[in-house]
């Protein structure tokens, strides 16, 4: 039975994508394992409650400020990836996977390294219009990348994997689930893992205002709720939500960072959305033109400065009156499963082909 290494992690936006691949690699007929960071990562996490053998490596994220601590955690990179992709090389040596998967992020570059060193085939999928460092590399090394928006030149265009479970959530059943009323207006706010704490400053200064108008359900981050108001009837603050299908089957407005895979599932959802994109010192940039292209198919868009607590209730009344998002880019995980299929069989062909006695194939 063929096997198939799934690795991305340090945020949802790397791990979401990977596990919306696994019910079409399981009806392919194959195995499916997990790599990610070791310890109590959020892709061993998800991993392991989606039932997948989980293997954790030593990994650290390069950091972006211009701090005395991101200096220091930045120049113990090497280190630490050297120890990881050792540690990589050993599990993938152990389990044998023939192929790897790779969604990119820190979690996922030791093995994509590893896998470069045994021979073992990588695909990786880049989320963004441009190439993250992992993928970046992972390309360098001979990855075939596959991209998710047509935006992005670097790679074959194939849409975003979204889960399908997403799609299962009946609205009723999860309203009942927050104790919600079916009528009411329902409104979600989530700043992912990485946006939390500025977009939660901001909900924190609107919030009298949106609770007025919504009921709404705050996912604050792990963490990142400190000032926030407790839940009542009209404010529900969840520090981390696993399912996140029902969240989005309960809601009629999100507001939301503009990560790609935030975009790609709201849209294939058809909600109505506003978008906050995390600006370029706070991260690579990347959001900024995924919020630019979710704008272009419906949402609305609100830059993170000092005026979003101002023109956050008023976005999202206009968000209410407006029509959903349309579809941009997506799907269940069976294109990527198809490709992953023919890497692997293009790999025991290769492997079958026995050299004659004069060397010829």
């Amino acid at each position: 039975m063929p096997k198939v290494m799934l690795t991305g992690g340090g945020t949802g936006g790397h791990i979401y994508p990977c596990l919306a691949l696994v019910p079409a690699l399981e009806r392919r007929g194959m195995t499916v394992i997990y790599g990610g960071g070791e310890g109590d990562t959020p892709e061993r996490r998800l991993a392991e409650l989606r039932g997948l053998p989980f293997f954790g490596v030593p990994c650290v994220a390069f950091k972006r400020q211009l701090t005395p601590a991101a200096l220091k955690n930045n120049l113990g990179i090497p280190s630490r990836l050297r120890e990881g992709v050792k540690r990589a090389k050993d599990i993938l040596s152990a389990e044998r996977p023939d192929a790897v998967f790779s969604k990119g992020g820190y979690a996922a570059l030791p093995f994509v390294l590893a896998a470069k060193k045994l021979g073992i085939p990588v695909v990786s999928h880049e989320s963004d219009s441009t190439l993250g460092l992992s993928n970046r590399i992972a390309k360098l090394t001979g990855a075939r990348v596959l991209t998710a928006f047509p935006g992005c030149k670097a790679g074959e265009f194939v849409g975003m994997p979204v889960r399908e479970e997403l799609f299962r959530r009946d609205p009723e059943e999860a309203r009942r689930a927050f104790s919600l009323s079916p009528d009411a207006r329902v409104l979600l706010i989530t700043g992912g893992s990485s946006g939390a704490a500025s977009l939660n400053a901001a909900v924190k200064k609107a919030l009298p205002l949106l609770t007025e108008r919504f009921a709404v359900i705050h996912l604050t981050g792990k963490n990142k709720g400190e000032g926030l108001p407790p839940r009542s009837e009209r404010y529900i603050p969840l520090a981390y939500a696993d399912d996140m299908g029902a969240l989005y089957a309960a809601s009629d407005v999100v507001v939301s960072r503009a990560g790609a895979t935030a975009v790609a599932e709201i849209s294939a959802l058809g909600k109505r959305a506003v978008f906050v994109p995390l600006p370029k010192g706070a991260s690579r940039g990347d959001q900024i033109p995924n919020a630019a292209l979710a704008e272009k198919y419906g949402a609305i868009v609100l830059p993170d400065d000092r005026r979003l607590p101002v023109l956050l209730p008023a976005a999202v009344e206009r968000a209410l009156r407006g029509a959903p998002m349309r579809h941009i880019a997506s799907d269940t995980g069976g294109k990527i499963a198809d490709i992953l299929d023919a890497t692997i069989r293009r790999g025991v062909i290769c492997k079958d082909k026995k050299p004659s006695p004069n060397g010829s194939q």
